[in-house]
């Protein structure tokens, strides 16, 4: 079990990543420990429409993690997109951990798409979400300004 704030690049405030469990080739197992102190969090818990950011960060520590392994520093990408999203419960209470398992189903040219879920109590949350990690960032945020 490795610290997954290592692997993406996000200040601690906007981290829904606790720990980084198992990356393979084609997909990771992430989890996060829910506490009042994560952003958004509310009375009741972590808001389960939360779970889009939870499983794009999970897919972040992924890349990091595989860009580290080549000796590069954690990249920032984007979120385009998700399909078919499950949401079974309103939210993750207090105290409790869910497991979030990515899998790359497509990636060419920064341009990716993944099947994520989220294990949580007897509940399943699905969805695909389509991802871009642009080769040189600086290069596009110059043609945005």
């Amino acid at each position: 079990m490795m610290d997954a704030v290592q692997f993406i690049p996000h200040e601690k405030t906007m981290v829904f990543v606790s720990h980084l469990i198992e990356v393979k080739d084609k997909f990771a197992i992430a989890e996060l420990h829910i506490t009042p102190d994560l952003m958004f969090c509310e009375s009741e818990g972590l808001p389960t429409w939360s779970s889009i950011e939870l499983m794009a960060q999970t897919i972040s520590v992924y890349a990091g993690y595989k860009g580290q392994t080549q000796g590069l520093p954690p990249k920032i990408g984007f979120l385009l997109g998700t399909r078919k999203m499950q949401l079974p419960c309103a939210y993750f209470s207090l105290g409790t951990t869910v497991q979030i398992r990515v899998e790359q189903s497509y990636l060419h040219e920064g341009l990716g798409q993944f099947h994520c879920e989220i294990e949580y109590q007897e509940h399943k949350f699905s969805a695909m979400l389509s991802v871009f990690e642009p080769e040189n960032m600086n290069e596009i945020i110059g043609k945005l300004v």
